[in-house]
């Protein structure tokens, strides 16, 4: 059975941390909150989190210095906390790289409001909310796949990686490429990674695993997602 959404807090204000958890845990969302010290980049994807919200009170390196680096690896959405955001910081944030905003203190409905309409943007793909491709359909918002009408139980890494190709559909993803997206920067360059997790959708996903019609291999070079 697939994981709830799970988002990553960097944050140390205790307060915040706090309200953010006793919001989002009631309303099915899985809460993790990130060290107070350490690599913020390596607690970012080994939580597999499918957004982070990401306060001015993380560390002493500003949060658009850490936007900035993570957009050279990912595409994760993330929600900025501030209790002072003028319109020039909203732009630089922006530019930076996040997907929204809000102004310390908040409300539990603003914050709610905020994470569902950045995920809901992040998860619509040129077809929309929801995307068909043989017998599989894939729903974005509540993060569900079927296929021929039953139920395909894929895990949080196998069904990030589905998004990935998904947003991608027609474009070879070099093994490089997928590695940084789903498993971050500072992992080693090692193909079975990726090798192993395509072939776990195939198996779900594939009609015949063996002879691939929607996951193709590029010799030696990398993968594609092949929509008629």
């Amino acid at each position: 059975m697939m994981n709830p959404t799970t988002i990553l807090v960097l944050d140390n204000d205790v307060e915040i941390r706090r309200l953010i958890f006793k919001t989002l845990t009631p309303a099915g969302f899985k809460v993790k909150l990130a060290q107070k010290v350490g690599d913020h980049l390596r607690q970012i994807f080994s939580s597999h989190c499918s957004l982070v919200i990401l306060g001015e009170e993380t560390t002493d390196v500003s949060y658009v210095s850490i936007l900035k680096e993570l957009r050279a690896w990912s595409t994760v959405p993330v929600i900025v906390l501030s209790s002072l955001m003028p319109k020039e910081a909203v732009l630089a944030a922006s530019v930076a790289g996040a997907n929204g905003y809000l102004t310390v203190p908040f409300s539990r409905p603003e914050l709610l409001k905020s994470i569902q309409s950045v995920l809901q943007s992040y998860y619509t793909t040129s077809h929309g909310r929801k995307f068909d491709v043989d017998s599989i359909s894939i729903n974005f918002e509540n993060r569900t796949v079927t296929k021929k009408g039953k139920r395909v139980e894929l895990t949080m890494t196998e069904f990030s990686l589905l998004t990935l190709f998904v947003h991608n559909a027609g474009k070879l993803l070099t093994h490089d490429f997928i590695l940084r997206q789903i498993w971050g920067p500072r992992i080693e360059n090692i193909k079975p990674y990726s090798h192993v997790y395509i072939g776990r959708l195939r198996k779900k996903l594939e009609d015949n695993p063996n002879n691939p019609q929607l996951f193709r291999t590029e010799s030696g070079k990398g993968y594609k997602f092949v929509v008629k």
